[in-house]
């Protein structure tokens, strides 16, 4: 009989992403069973996630926060991270550019969509962050299968390609990998925690589910990271 497991629990959706693995792992990292192939993503029993659009807002100070969206991700920001959207640019080109930071609070509506074929999420107002800043966008919902089968993943790294971050202009839109262009916003795969994250400049929105492909050998760095250092 084929050896397999369950990566998700049944409570557990699959998450938005693509992508292939660059690999730098902790050799102490806990044993795991042997997979003769890549693991399934399992949908069964549901129960704790509800398919569809869900809809959230929270409000943030320029002392900046951690903000969970809708049980399936969370936000960091850093004290002054956000840029002022009446004093700043924004669009492509302007990620990086220096901004005046925002001094008074300001509320945040995000709004996630779960489907059979993965996750998105979208946040309203458009905002961008000011680049001397790491704004995190993270999910720990894979943390238990990821921490207690590192080992293999480690060994595996292809297989965790479908938890990469793509940046989406807006619900439904075409993914953007936006991380070809700029390795800092490649998605990290921590296999001590079992946390996934990625640096995000900007809002507004983020999906995955593409199946891109990458070639490390080759310096591409369409790829997700696998650490073993502490996430943010």
């Amino acid at each position: 009989m084929r050896q397999s497991i369950k990566l998700i629990a049944v409570s557990l959706p699959l998450f938005v992403a693509a992508a292939c693995s660059d690999v730098s792992t902790s050799p102490q990292a806990p044993a795991s069973r042997s997979l003769s192939a890549a693991p399934a993503f399992d949908y069964s029993g549901g129960g704790r996630f509800h398919f569809g659009d869900n809809r959230t807002s929270f409000t943030i100070t320029p002392d900046g926060g951690s903000f969970a969206i809708n049980r399936l991700l969370k936000v960091d920001f850093p004290a002054g991270s956000i840029c002022d959207p009446d004093q700043s640019t924004y669009g492509p080109g302007e990620w990086d550019n220096a901004c005046v930071t925002l001094t008074h609070a300001i509320t945040i509506t995000a709004t996630t969509r779960l489907t059979r074929n993965g996750m998105a999420v979208d946040f309203q107002p458009n905002l961008r962050f000011s680049p001397d800043k790491q704004v995190t966008l993270s999910t720990d919902l894979f943390a238990a299968t990821l921490r207690s089968n590192s080992t293999y993943f480690a060994s595996s790294p292809s297989s965790l390609r479908v938890l990469a971050f793509d940046y989406s202009p807006s619900l439904g839109a075409q993914a953007v990998a936006d991380y070809v262009a700029d390795p800092s916003l490649v998605t990290q795969v921590n296999l001590e925690t079992g946390r996934v994250w990625r640096r995000v400049k900007h809002f507004s929105g983020y999906v995955a589910g593409t199946g891109a492909s990458c070639n490390p050998s080759a310096g591409d760095p369409d790829c997700i990271a696998v650490r073993s250092e502490s996430s943010p």
